[in-house]
């Protein structure tokens, strides 16, 4: 939605061969709802860590797929701020979760600020 907002195409085009890739990708997220679930069981505090985790894992494969170079440093920041935050702010619910939002907000305005980031 965000993406027809802007005036970008959401989709690759048809008969794409990274059509069905990009398609997998999307349910990275919702298949890994068990496993964060099973970490919010052993430590309610790292729902968010685990998320983050995921989320940034997920993100790997844009790489490739949309050919942004930018996607790694995102899911490194992401992955490596889930591991620090569930290490060093294990008994802090929040914090993983205003990290996010701070990190994707600042991640989207620079693709869409800067031209050479978003592959223009």
């Amino acid at each position: 939605m965000a993406l027809h907002v802007i005036g970008h195409s959401a989709k690759l085009p048809k008969g794409h061969p990274l059509n069905q890739l990009a398609m997998q990708v999307a349910f990275i997220v919702p298949l890994s709802l068990p496993l964060i679930a099973a970490a919010s069981l052993y430590n309610i505090n790292w729902f968010y860590p685990a998320f983050m985790l995921v989320v940034g894992t997920h993100y790997l494969p844009f790489i490739f797929l949309y050919g942004m170079w930018e996607f790694a440093a995102l899911s490194a920041v992401l992955i490596g701020g889930s591991v620090a935050i569930g290490m060093l702010f294990w008994n802090v619910f929040s914090i993983g979760g205003w990290f996010t939002a701070v990190i994707l907000l600042v991640f989207a305005l620079l693709v869409q600020i800067t031209p050479n980031l978003a592959g223009k």
